[in-house]
């Protein structure tokens, strides 16, 4: 079940219930008494690249479980930060905001209040790095305010009574205080200074079935991460861009759309580019096929 980005004037009243939006790799993890799967949105493997979590799960005190929620990385000083996911530079943790099935029951029908009930027991006492997602109190005016206050991505709106559904749905909705987007790498320009290290990303929206270039993120990066993404987009080299509106740039280096970054930005400007980009991080749990501009 995915959300859907909107205002905070879509929540009216008592309609929703709040969480904080956790910015990480989303999975789903499947519990039985022989083993423990961790899979991305799609389908990827996360028990191998994050064992971790996989072992804290394997403890968890059920005979079988389906929990939904978010791998995240955790500084020292205890803010969630999304680029140290890669790097595994941070403690990790996973936060738990569903429960699907529990012990032989299918809980998809029931409504959100059931199922977090539900998972409140099964966490009652949960293992290292597994925690339930942090409800925040409302109006929605009320938890946007903590969550501004606490120097959060923004927060998440869901129905009450609402059952869990596969796809994107309205029941869910992604209320943000910074905006941020998932973008295709199309290429990159050299850093001016010299060394085979990436001054800027070039990255591109992938609608009607062609990747269209959004802009140029030069912000954002430390100076390993700049040799880092230098190593591995080096090996995905092309000729031309991807993107047929690309723009002619004389020190633009084109590359395979293979990876994702998530990118923050102030807006989208009328031709559809990315004003005052920032680099956030690199995505392997989603395709540049995904990369779709979200508008509100």
């Amino acid at each position: 079940m995915r959300g859907t980005l909107a205002t905070s004037a879509a929540v009216r009243g008592d309609t929703h219930l709040f969480e904080v939006k956790y910015d990480g790799y989303r999975a789903l993890a499947g519990i039985t008494a022989e083993r423990v799967a961790l899979q991305s949105r799609n389908g990827l493997d996360l028990s191998r690249r994050f064992p971790a979590v996989a072992d804290a799960l394997a403890e968890l005190d059920v005979a079988e479980a389906v929990l939904d929620g978010e791998i995240i990385a955790v500084s020292g000083g205890g803010r969630v930060e999304f680029e140290e996911l890669a790097a595994h530079a941070a403690s990790l943790r996973f936060a738990v905001f569903d429960l699907l099935w529990i012990n032989g029951t299918d809980l998809r029908t029931q409504p959100i209040e059931v199922r977090r009930a539900f998972l409140e027991r099964v966490l009652a006492s949960p293992p290292p790095l597994i925690f339930l997602a942090e409800r925040l109190e409302g109006p929605i005016g009320h938890a946007l305010d903590e969550a501004r206050k606490r120097g959060l991505e923004g927060i998440m709106a869901k129905r009450r009574e609402s059952r869990y559904e596969p796809g994107k749905s309205r029941a869910w909705l992604k209320v943000k205080l910074v905006a941020t987007s998932d973008l295709a790498i199309v290429g990159y320009t050299p850093i001016s200074t010299g060394g085979p290290a990436v001054g800027a990303l070039l990255v591109a929206i992938y609608e009607q079935g062609a990747f269209r270039y959004a802009g140029k993120v030069g912000t954002g990066y430390s100076d390993e991460v700049r040799r880092r993404l230098w190593d591995v987009l080096e090996q995905d080299r092309m000729e031309r861009p991807v993107a047929a509106d690309a723009p002619r740039l004389r020190d633009a280096r084109w590359v395979r759309p293979r990876l994702v970054a998530e990118v923050a930005f102030t807006e989208w400007t009328r031709d559809g580019k990315l004003r005052h980009p920032s680099f956030h991080g690199l995505r392997f749990d989603k395709s540049p096929e995904e990369c779709v501009r979200e508008i509100v």
